[in-house]
């Protein structure tokens, strides 16, 4: 593509690399799948839009996505994630409680990124675009919260580890997200550049140069604390805990292959004889992850990337998989590890 720098190029290569790495995970349900792979594309073209913002032409690079086409893209992210929430809804009725504030800070993370993708998109269209004083203030504004909206996508698909498992990928779309925070940094042309005054005119923004700098310096930061165990294991926490527990249906006739004391390791280690719920909710300090947060990973890990040795052993395709509905039965002792 004409004006398509060595910056652009390496960073699109990378943005290819994250876009076959679906092929890597392994199946799960038909529609559960396909609402997966809606919301990951939805993420990959949010990426795309914050890494090609509409510059003026005398910027380097110049404009790569014309006004129609990124109003387009935005649009089709948006079906994309509305596609992927309605069908994983359609696909699992318990998918319902990830929508309560009970759920872990990634899901709350998507929601909110779903809200303001529909916020961004629809601020776009040109009779909403008046409302600003200058274009100058709308472009800032827009700028802003896209950023705000990719580094809560990179959160949510990050700690989800649906496409992103391992420290590999994980690394790579950590790094791609922070290359599209950073690409609105781009200078002008060097004419211009020479007859601005300081700086911060040399930038694309002009007087919102330092409010945008600002903004892509925070997302950067908060993206790049992606990386980090800790803060990847923080995010599968809930904002609030559950009440009541959503019921277990382990099959333990299902796992024969598995040692029992892989998951019940108190009855070795004299770390407890009670449940798993109240050991994991209690404020022993060694337990780095709540209850929540650390049965999900567990079970996830597990599923998504199994040992060899294990048949027809396939990831979730969705809560039902693992949970029951609230009223169609009480927890017994032995799941109570649910959460």
């Amino acid at each position: 593509m004409k004006g398509l720098d060595p910056v652009y190029k390496l960073w699109g290569a990378a943005l290819l690399a994250l876009v076959v790495t679906p092929v890597l995970a392994r199946l799960a349900g038909l529609v559960w799948e396909f609402s997966q792979l809606a919301g990951y594309a939805g993420g990959l073209i949010c990426l795309l839009l914050c890494a090609c913002p509409l510059r003026p032409r005398d910027t380097v690079p110049p404009t790569l996505l014309s006004l129609r086409r990124h109003q387009w893209l935005g649009w089709a992210a948006l079906i994309l994630t509305l596609t992927h929430i309605g069908g994983l809804l359609i696909a699992d009725r318990l998918v319902v409680e990830y929508l309560k504030t009970t759920s872990p800070l990634y899901q709350l993370a998507g929601i909110v990124a779903a809200i303001l993708l529909l916020v961004v998109v629809l601020s776009s269209l040109a009779g909403v675009r008046r409302w600003w004083g200058s274009h100058r203030g709308f472009q800032a504004t827009h700028v802003t919260l896209s950023l705000l909206l990719v580094a809560l996508i990179a959160a949510h698909v990050v700690a989800t580890d649906r496409y992103t498992g391992g420290n590999v990928r994980r690394m790579l779309f950590v790094m791609v997200t922070i290359g599209a925070i950073a690409m609105p940094l781009r200078a002008r042309a060097k004419n211009l550049a020479a007859r601005a005054s300081g700086a911060g005119r040399q930038l694309v923004f002009g007087r919102h140069s330092a409010w945008v700098a600002c903004a892509i310096a925070i997302a950067v930061a908060a993206v790049a604390s992606l990386s980090a165990a800790a803060v990847h294991g923080g995010l599968r926490e809930p904002l609030l805990r559950r009440a009541t527990l959503l019921p277990l249906d382990f099959p333990h006739d299902k796992h024969t292959a598995v040692n029992c004391l892989l998951c019940h390791h108190n009855y070795v280690d004299k770390t407890g004889l009670d449940t798993c719920i109240r050991c994991h909710r209690s404020k022993r300090t060694d337990l780095k992850e709540g209850a929540e947060a650390r049965f999900h990973s567990f079970c996830f890990d597990c599923h998504r990337n199994p040992d060899a040795k294990f048949e027809r052993h396939g990831p979730p395709s969705g809560c039902t998989a693992c949970h029951r509905a609230l009223g169609s039965g009480v927890a017994t002792p032995r799941q109570a590890g649910g959460s």
